[in-house]
C-alpha cells in the first residue's frame, strides 16, 4: 500500500489519485523501463521516417519515383509497427507494475516483467473484447445515422452515450486481468463491480484526465525540445500519472 501512502481502498479520494500519479514519477523501477521503451520507439520512428523526409526534401534525380514511393510506404509501415509494439509493451509493463505496487512495495523490474510474461495474453484479450464492443457500437451507430438522414444525429448521440456507459462499466477489465483474471472473466467482473459506481468512474476519470493533461502538456512542452530523449521523458511522466490515477480508481472500485 506504499503507493497510496498507507491508505486503504475505502479511504482513497480523488486527491489520492492525483498524488499517486506524482509518486509513480519517483518510482525508479517503473520509470526506467518506460523511459527505455519510449527512447527505443522514438529511435525506430525517426529511423523509419528520416529517409522519407530526406528523399522528399532533397530528391535525387537518379532515384526512381517507384523506389521512393516504396521507401515511403515501408517507412510508414515500420514506424507504425514500432509504435504499436512499443505502446503494447509500455501498457503491459505499466499496468502490471502499478497493480503489483498497489498492494505492496513496488516490484523490481525483473519481477514485473515476469508477471507480464504470465498475464499479457489476458490483458490484451480483455482489451480486445472491450475495444470490439465499443468500436462496434460506434460503427453500428454511424451506419444507422447515415441511413436515417436527419434523424441520424439522434442515433449518434445515443451511440455516444452508450459507448461512454459501456466504457465506464468495462473500464477496470484490463486491471482485473493484470491482477490475475482471465480475459472474459475480467470483462464480466468489471461489469459486476462497476454497478452503481458510474458517477465515481466518470467523475474521477474526467478530473484527473484534466489534471494529468495539463501536467503532461507543460512537461511535454519543456522536454520536447530535447532530441530523442526529451519526448520519451515527457511520455514517461504522462504515463506515470495515467497509471497512477488508473490504479487508484481501480483499487477504489474493487475495494481491495
Amino acid at each position: 500500500m506504499a503507493l497510496f501512502g498507507g491508505k486503504t481502498p475505502a479511504q482513497l479520494t480523488l486527491t489520492d489519485a492525483i498524488m499517486t500519479g506524482f509518486r509513480m514519477v519517483t518510482q525508479v523501477n517503473f520509470v526506467i523501463p518506460i523511459l527505455v521503451i519510449g527512447v527505443i520507439v522514438n529511435a525506430i520512428v525517426i529511423a523509419a521516417i528520416l529517409p522519407i523526409v530526406i528523399g522528399v526534401i532533397l530528391p535525387n534525380s537518379a532515384t526512381d519515383s517507384t523506389v521512393l514511393g516504396g521507401a515511403i510506404i515501408a517507412g510508414i509501415i515500420g514506424g507504425v509497427i514500432g509504435g504499436i509494439i512499443g505502446g503494447l509493451l509500455l501498457n503491459l509493463y505499466g499496468q502490471v507494475w502499478a497493480t503489483m505496487a498497489s498492494v505492496g512495495d513496488g516490484p523490481t523490474i525483473q519481477a514485473a516483467f515476469a508477471r507480464v510474461g504470465l498475464r499479457w495474453m489476458s490483458i490484451l484479450g480483455a482489451g480486445l473484447i472491450v475495444g470490439f464492443v465499443l468500436v462496434g457500437i460506434i460503427i453500428v451507430g454511424g451506419i444507422l445515422a447515415a441511413l436515417l438522414g436527419p434523424l441520424g444525429i439522434v442515433v449518434l448521440i445515443v451511440a455516444a452515450i452508450a459507448a461512454i456507459y459501456l466504457g465506464a462499466r468495462l473500464s477496470i477489465a484490463g486491471w482485473l486481468a493484470a491482477d490475475g483474471a482471465a480475459a472474459m472473466e475480467a470483462v464480466q467482473t468489471s461489469w459486476t463491480m462497476t454497478e452503481g459506481k458510474l458517477l465515481l468512474i466518470i467523475g474521477w476519470g474526467l478530473a484527473f484526465g484534466i489534471v494529468f493533461g495539463i501536467v503532461g502538456g507543460i512537461v511535454g512542452a519543456i522536454l520536447g525540445i530535447i532530441p530523442l530523449v526529451g519526448p520519451a521523458l515527457a511520455q514517461t511522466v504522462s504515463v506515470a500519472f495515467g497509471f497512477g490515477g488508473g490504479v487508484t480508481l481501480y483499487r477504489k472500485v474493487k475495494g481491495s
